[in-house]
């Protein structure tokens, strides 16, 4: 309800006998004298935030699948691109798990499809990603129907299992801000088994995530910004699922190939991924 001041003052006086005197007038008062606009009309309940841009990566994930026994033909490929940005928790761990990972510029992207095509590389999708300053992203490699030993190298290259439930193995991806280096974002990548959720209960998915595992020694670290791309696929044909670098490069299913060149019907074979991970974009500082 709105106030209205009080705008009348006592005028009236008082006559006693033949003399009268008047007494004196009051000061009107405001109404609204010590209030705050606050106090007369609160904001609505449901009056949002002002809206936040968080600086972003901006990373489109291409990936291609060959046939297994092709695998040795990729190293043309390797040898375009260059290790030197790439950091790694453990290099023979990487290695001995199977993984394999190479820097090159958005400027070899023809050379790149070209070498993939000599290996009888098939284009199947490509994924954009917007990855947060100190957000992660999670990229999805393989389901996990049930209970499974995942056999993997430790850094200090033992032998060791990790024993999951039903749930996803994924490249889980964050970005981090370089203050020296604006534009560009420190992009760590480690496989990671995760049990999706689609609550919003706090207490719920603290739970899910302690059910998480990481897979540190393939963990990898590289500072890229727009035209930068990094090549992950497999340092060898394993020929299983049970390994950690089995599981995220051997399709379960044979695929069907087609090799143009040769004058033969199309044949269902073996099939590895290769994952090429390209920066498009920064925003933000």
């Amino acid at each position: 309800m709105v106030r209205f001041p009080l705008v009348a003052a006592l005028t009236l006086g008082v006559v006693v006998g033949l003399a009268g005197c008047r007494s004196p007038s009051k000061q009107p008062e405001a109404v609204w004298e010590g209030e705050k606009l606050g106090d007369i009309v609160p904001p609505p309940k449901d009056r949002l935030p002002p809206a936040q841009f968080l600086a972003t990566a901006y990373l489109d994930v291409h990936v291609v699948e060959l046939p297994a026994d092709n695998v040795e033909k990729l190293e043309p490929l390797w040898q375009t691109l260059t290790a030197a940005p790439i950091r790694l928790s453990s290099y023979n761990a990487f290695s001995e798990n199977s993984f394999r990972l190479l820097f090159g510029k958005i400027v070899l992207w023809e050379k790149i499809r070209q070498l993939l095509a000599e290996a009888n590389g098939q284009h199947v999708t490509t994924v954009s990603l917007a990855v947060a300053d100190n957000d992660k992203t999670d990229l999805p490699i393989a389901e996990i129907p049930g209970p499974r030993p995942i056999a993997f190298i430790g850094n200090d290259l033992s032998r060791q299992t990790a024993r999951v439930g039903a749930g996803v193995l994924t490249l889980r991806l964050v970005a981090e801000p370089i203050p020296w280096t604006p534009g560009v974002r420190k992009i760590i990548g480690y496989p990671a088994y995760t049990v999706p959720t689609q609550t919003a209960i706090p207490e719920l998915q603290a739970k899910s995530q302690q059910r998480e595992f990481y897979f540190a020694p393939a963990a990898f670290a590289c500072q890229m910004g727009p035209g930068d791309l990094v090549v992950l696929g497999p340092e060898t044909y394993t020929g299983e699922r049970v390994t950690l670098g089995g599981l995220f490069f051997n399709r379960p299913d044979e695929v069907l190939f087609f090799n143009p060149d040769k004058k033969t019907p199309p044949q269902r074979r073996p099939a590895v991924r290769v994952y090429i991970i390209v920066c498009s974009r920064v925003s933000g500082p």
